[in-house]
């Protein structure tokens, strides 16, 4: 059958020395995989340009839902960046974000609103000129809430601890759970209201952004199966932290 979506590149892996695995998210279908022949060649379906993570692209594909590895016929670029491939920070921010779609999103299916905000991030990212060095922790917040543990940021208050297991903040810890102490918490609730149109107003220090980004992900790593290691983080330490 054939099939046209939109996806958003997340990772490519070698399969041959001609051919290669794109996963991708799409607008249709959710996580797919595409097999990709003739790489190096000039007739291939994709250019190099079109693997850089977060690439979005326009495909038209031969889609069989029985098969794991879809085959792609056409492909265009479905949005044109500005910055992003020139800007080092951008440039690193995309990978780390990409690698944590990759490593989140795991199944076929269908959600227009993740990938409506998936779209607009990406959007956002190459087009934002200030509070870039937030841009991954107001991107984590809201993704969170598409996972289904948004941190409730109404429930923070003086003295309160972050409870990472139920994702609210409470007055009085249990003997078991994961809870971040208080001056972690008053921190973690002001990264919970970042978002693009604001995270210009926020400063926080090195060390800080460093807490912030160790928190986040092991907030995430306790409500997903099999979250494994963010092997692009030692870059973002290095520019952001």
């Amino acid at each position: 059958m054939q099939l046209k979506t939109s996806a958003i590149v997340l990772h490519s892996i070698k399969y041959s020395d001609t051919s290669l695995i794109l996963h991708t998210y799409t607008e249709t279908h959710g996580r797919m995989a595409y097999v990709v022949t003739g790489v190096k060649s000039k007739k291939s379906v994709l250019r190099s340009s079109m693997l850089m993570p977060l690439t979005i692209l326009d495909l038209e594909t031969d889609y069989n839902p029985n098969k794991d590895l879809q085959r792609i016929k056409e492909s265009h670029i479905g949005y044109a960046f500005k910055s992003l491939p020139f800007d080092p920070s951008k440039n690193a921010l995309a990978i780390f974000m990409a690698e944590m779609l990759y490593r989140s999103l795991k199944e076929p299916h269908t959600d227009p609103e993740l990938y409506g905000f998936l779209h607009q991030s990406i959007c956002a990212l190459d087009g934002t000129q200030s509070g870039i060095g937030n841009f991954h922790l107001s991107f984590l917040i809201q993704f969170s809430r598409f996972m289904g543990f948004e941190p409730q940021h109404s429930t923070y208050a003086d003295n309160t601890c972050f409870d990472l297991q139920n994702g609210i903040f409470i007055l009085h810890q249990q003997a078991l759970g994961s809870y971040l102490n208080k001056n972690d918490s008053r921190l973690f609730a002001v990264v919970c209201g970042l978002n693009y149109q604001n995270m210009a107003e926020y400063t926080f220090t090195k060390e800080e952004k460093k807490l912030l980004l160790t928190h986040l992900l092991s907030y995430y790593q306790i409500h997903l199966h099999r979250f494994s290691h963010i092997k692009s983080l030692d870059i973002l330490h290095q520019l952001f932290a």
